[in-house]
């Protein structure tokens, strides 16, 4: 049997990957703008923006807290039972049972005028949508990023709803139904998934502009330095000092 060592698949994906990338970001620039902009009002007007995922979605989440480059106004919704390191089958039951949304964010003490991003590749499950119409309740504005194309064909859940539809913001991130770029030559199958690296990608183009739009009106953003840096440490525990009380992470 010959092996194929050629570097197919790599260039196969990468390929896949990059016009992903390209295309959700062009054809949505004016969307983005407009929601990195209700970013930095919100941040300006020292409120915060929430984010939340289940699944392998909860990744933003972890991406956008507390990190190098990233901004000290985002507060992520935790919780373990919707993560994937202690019991991913019990996790996806979660994600799919009704009345959690609620508890969930009243840890949070959501105040209105507050914004939350959600992130649900289907944008179908009941949790992620139950989220959003929560958030709603509670007067926040809400921001999906989800596949519009996986949605349109995902079964509903009980709630006969999709996130993008009851977002008031909808950003499409572009992949397919079931998420995976690269096509297997002789089944039905793709390998490869495209939503981490796009939703990645969404995430830091709208903080980057965010925190450029801030600093365009005199404004310093709330950026977390790598404690490599020198003066970091300071710079940080400033951050941490303004933003600590409404972040229970911190």
């Amino acid at each position: 049997m010959t092996t194929n060592l050629n570097g197919t698949g790599i260039d196969t994906y990468f390929s896949a990957a990059l016009e992903l990338q390209v295309r959700v970001v062009e054809r949505q620039r004016p969307l983005l703008i407009q929601v990195a902009t209700a970013m930095q009002e919100r941040i300006r007007a020292r409120q915060r923006i929430f984010i939340f995922g289940t699944g392998h979605s909860h990744m933003l989440a972890e991406e956008a807290f507390y990190r190098a480059g990233g901004l000290a106004a985002v507060v992520p919704i935790f919780s373990s039972a919707l993560m994937l390191h202690e019991h991913p089958e019990f996790g996806s039951r979660v994600e799919r049972t009704p009345g959690l949304a609620e508890s969930l964010l009243a840890n949070y003490h959501p105040q209105p005028g507050e914004m939350i991003f959600i992130v649900s590749n289907s944008g179908v499950n009941h949790l992620p949508v139950e989220m959003a119409l929560a958030a709603t309740s509670h007067e926040l504005l809400v921001v999906s990023i989800s596949s519009f194309a996986y949605a349109l064909v995902a079964p509903l859940s009980a709630l006969g709803q999709r996130l993008d539809e009851v977002a008031d913001m909808a950003i499409d991130n572009g992949c397919p139904p079931g998420d995976a770029l690269a096509p297997i030559a002789g089944t039905d199958w793709r390998v490869g998934p495209g939503t981490t690296v796009i939703t990645a990608l969404i995430w830091n183009c709208l903080i980057t502009e965010a925190a450029y739009q801030l600093k365009s009106i005199g404004e310093n953003p709330p950026v977390f330095i790598s404690l490599n840096v020198p003066g970091a440490r300071q710079h940080n525990e400033g951050l941490l000092a303004e933003w600590r009380s409404g972040n229970p992470h911190f």
